[in-house]
């Protein structure tokens, strides 16, 4: 009975390989395996059907294990530390059957170890490949929802959110938590996440001498570490990198205490995950002093040095404010800015502006938002931009933060290459890391500047290590310090920022850009939709820090009472154009265009 069923099996397992990767699925799941491995860490998409197999087998892993296997290979099985378990022996004969190779539980046997949960506790030699199959790959989905955007964050290295996410544990819970799948950044490029493993094997992916292929069957991704290549788990430079223990727990089976462990059913009582090795080490038949030295002992946790702040500051990363060149003395200067929504750019602009009430052009019918607008800002000045809705400041000052890309024009920065260099010209990558450290901006809603699921410590933290900060308790000084600059009360320093009213809102923002000490600060109607009193506070708060500070600041707002109280000179935008400009108080006491007159009579009412 028992070899006819062996019988059918095998005749199954052989129509199954058919069906199950053809040759075509493994010639594309090659073809991305290798790009993996040129490009360490980076996921790269696959394009292949769903495989025919059981719930729990991780088709992502078996695509890889079958694209990259061949009948001289020998593949060793792991499902949760076990080898013997019934998916994993499945696996393992179906493997076997359908490809020709070998098939064993010993990993020293092995050219191809698969694996769900773990590295094997045997150390892995050059030539042989761990596929680990991965159910969630993206390590920014639990910071960020949008695919976009997380690709975005992959193409930029921006992991600001990351590590964010890895303060605001520590914050919690006076510890990093997190267990499997802890992100880890490779090659010093990108980050990823190390699959359902646990930290205690973290340690083995740096510098190992084997192939280590991941492999996502639902998303379709594919990465890898390549063999001797640098991975390090993302950690602050003072809260170390800690891997699972019980203190003085040992295995029940074999002894060991320098292996993974997990509870083995009675309180108390622990067994080594990796079945395999627990076995071989109760036979004698493993190394156990090589084993020993290469444990990730060091890694124990230390809880007196978890949150234990160093005796002495780590430097600020971050550019020194630039020396302006002989003879220029502005921080931001922009030359003939235009914006044409619409076809026909410089051709769309006559017959549009004030003289003609309109910024529709008659020619094309675009809008011609904004045309030929200039302006530059000394260190420590303030200069505003004023109009009614429609008049062009905003898109001015999209323009300038690169949320939208100008028509024609310049902008410079000193602060960028003493101010050679053209923000206009530059890729948009390039345009947002300039917003770290070198010009910083205030939205009108503070949602658009701030994750309100974070605290606002968080929210600070995300400017700083965007700008290369990786000491957590310089970090926590930091934005204390910023914190109390803008009168939010340090109590409320670990508290998620939606609970924050819209005025404490604005000020964490403002906290937040001020926090990299950039040279200049945008404002976009800083005080709009806030109750009379509350900006008034913000007003004199954004007064005092300008005052203090040696930035150039330009505001945006439609209230001329805003523009009186933070600027010392003006323009006065109109459909599109520049209509006047001057001192402020000089356009508030003696304002010669109509339009301006108008402006300034509402804001005296």
């Amino acid at each position: 009975m028992t070899s006819t069923l062996d019988t059918l099996l095998t005749e199954r397992e052989k129509d199954l390989h058919l069906g199950i990767l053809d040759e075509g699925a493994k010639r594309e799941i090659r073809r991305a395996t290798l790009t993996a491995v040129c490009v360490p860490g980076y996921q790269v998409p696959f394009g292949s059907r769903e495989m025919p197999v059981a719930r729990g087998w991780g088709s992502g892993g078996l695509q890889v294990t079958l694209g990259v296997i061949g009948a001289d290979d020998t593949v060793k099985v792991i499902d949760q530390g076990d080898d013997a378990g019934v998916n994993a022996t499945n696996l393992r004969r179906m493997i076997a059957a359908t490809t020709g190779c070998a098939g064993t539980a010993d990993t020293r046997e092995a050219t191809i170890v698969q694996t769900r949960h773990r590295v094997p506790e045997e150390r892995l030699r050059e030539g042989q490949v761990l596929v680990l199959q991965v159910p969630v790959p993206e390590p920014l989905r639990g910071v960020e929802k949008s695919v976009v955007e997380c690709a975005r964050m992959h193409a930029e290295g921006d992991y600001s959110a990351m590590w964010v996410s890895l303060y605001e544990d520590l914050v919690r819970n006076g510890m990093i938590t997190r267990t499997t799948g802890y992100p880890v950044l490779v090659g010093g490029r990108y980050v990823l996440a190390t699959t359902p493993i646990p930290r205690w094997d973290v340690p083995r992916l740096h510098e190992s001498e084997h192939l280590s292929l991941f492999g996502a069957g639902r998303e379709k991704r594919i990465y890898a570490i390549p063999p001797h290549t640098d991975v390090r788990p993302l950690t602050f430079d003072d809260v170390p990198f800690e891997v699972e223990h019980a203190p003085g727990a040992r295995c029940v089976l074999c002894g060991s205490d320098d292996v993974f462990l997990v509870e083995a059913g009675t309180t108390g009582a622990y067994a080594c995950s990796d079945t395999e090795w627990c076995a071989r080490v109760r036979e004698g038949d493993a190394d156990t002093e090589a084993h020993h030295a290469r444990a990730p002992l060091h890694l124990l946790p230390d809880p007196s040095a978890r949150l234990r702040a160093p005796a002495t500051t780590t430097a600020r990363p971050g550019r020194p404010r630039p020396v302006l060149p002989e003879g220029q003395d502005w921080a931001l200067r922009v030359d003939g800015l235009g914006k044409v929504f619409g076809p026909g750019a410089a051709d769309a602009v006559p017959g549009t502006g004030p003289e003609h009430g309109t910024a529709i052009s008659p020619a094309t019918g675009a809008i011609v938002a904004a045309w030929d607008v200039s302006f530059d800002v000394a260190p420590g000045e303030a200069l505003g931009v004023i109009g009614e809705s429609g008049s062009g400041k905003s898109t001015v000052l999209g323009c300038v933060i690169g949320d939208e890309q100008a028509t024609t024009g310049a902008v410079r920065l000193a602060a960028l290459d003493e101010g050679r260099t053209d923000l206009l010209t530059l890729p948009g990558d390039a345009r947002r890391r300039l917003r770290v450290d070198s010009m910083a901006v205030v939205h009108q809603n503070p949602a658009a500047g701030l994750d309100l699921r974070v605290t606002a410590g968080g929210n600070i933290a995300e400017r700083l290590t965007a700008a290369g900060w990786r000491s957590y308790h310089d970090i926590r000084r930091r934005a204390a310090e910023l914190l109390d600059r803008v009168e939010v009360p340090l109590t409320r320093m670990d508290d998620p920022v939606r609970t924050f009213s819209g005025g404490m809102r604005q000020r964490v923002q403002i906290a937040k850009a001020l926090a990299t000490e950039p040279p200049v600060l945008l404002l976009d109607e800083p005080t709009t939709g806030l109750d009379a009193s509350v900006a008034a506070g913000v007003l004199d708060l954004l007064r005092g820090l300008l005052a203090e500070r040696d930035i150039a600041a330009v505001v945006v707002s439609h209230d001329f009472a805003v523009i009186e109280a933070l600027t010392d000179r003006t323009l006065v935008m109109q459909l599109g154009r520049v209509v006047e400009r001057g001192l402020t108080d000089q356009l508030f006491h003696d304002p010669h265009h109509p339009y301006t007159q108008r402006l300034v009579a509402a804001a005296r009412r």
